[in-house]
């Protein structure tokens, strides 16, 4: 009999304590008035563009005049980051369950927001370059030299923690933030080249033009106490828009390390 009850005492969990080098790191929530954002946002790149270049006396020599292809309306659809949690009600209140729902998402909702981008900047690159037979800092620097050719300021490059290690000494890191030696921003996320094998399978690097958030507020859900069972759900989400300018590009290399 006394083998059946619960004797074990309700102690707080341990903090989660956010991954420093995500992508919230480089992505910052901007503040908006209008909430249409939750449809979706668009934008004309700016950066992109590919200035021309005339000898002659006048612009008119050039026949004929190349407009400018890069600087395409950007568009991305917005999508919900939530945590469902069910819980026994002995021992928390309701409005603890529901701060429960709150950590939860909280604590993981920057990878859950890494794996979505992740899949989203896979489908703008297209196929990735294919270069696992070359050194991976070599992959690193095809990246950044995309970056420099095809936009005008900073982009960021994204690429695993597994990755992030095999470079590091490529890596500069500056408070919160990691870049390369040029400069430029690197997202080292835990939700990105996720569900692959490194030990047959290579990683990507992927660049981008600087980061857009948007993030609403966080909402919760309270679901009717189950009283056969004395349990609670509670839903907690939020809603985000990310995008990033101009393109994406993928490399693929390979997870060994700089020779």
């Amino acid at each position: 009999m006394g083998a059946q009850l619960d004797t074990w005492q309700l102690v707080e969990a341990p903090a989660v304590v956010p991954q420093p080098y995500g992508i919230f790191s480089v992505a910052e929530p901007r503040l908006a008035t209008d909430e249409h954002w939750r449809l979706g946002v668009k934008w004309q790149s700016q950066g992109c563009i590919q200035t021309g270049v005339t000898t002659g006396p006048c612009i008119d020599d050039i026949d004929p005049l190349t407009p400018d292809s890069l600087c395409t309306v950007r568009e991305f659809e917005p999508f919900t980051v939530y945590a469902y949690n069910d819980d026994a009600v002995i021992g928390r209140s309701l409005d603890e369950h529901r701060a429960d729902a709150i950590a939860r998402l909280v604590g993981s909702e920057q990878r859950s927001a890494e794996t979505q981008v992740w899949s989203m900047m896979l489908t703008d690159a297209g196929a990735p370059v294919d270069l696992s037979g070359q050194d991976i800092r070599f992959g690193l620097g095809y990246v950044e030299s995309y970056l420099a050719q095809n936009y005008n300021g900073l982009g960021v490059i994204h690429m695993s923690h597994l990755i992030a290690t095999l470079l590091w000494d490529a890596l500069v890191v500056s408070g919160g933030r990691i870049s390369t030696v040029h400069g430029t921003p690197v997202v080292v996320g835990s939700g990105y080249d996720t569900g692959i094998n490194p030990t047959t399978q290579d990683g990507t690097i992927v660049g981008s033009g600087p980061m857009v958030m948007y993030r609403g507020d966080i909402d919760t859900r309270e679901q009717a106490i189950a009283m056969a069972n004395n349990r609670v759900s509670y839903i907690a989400q939020r809603d985000y828009v990310f995008g990033w300018d101009c393109g994406a590009v993928a490399v693929k290399v390979p997870h060994t390390p700089a020779a």
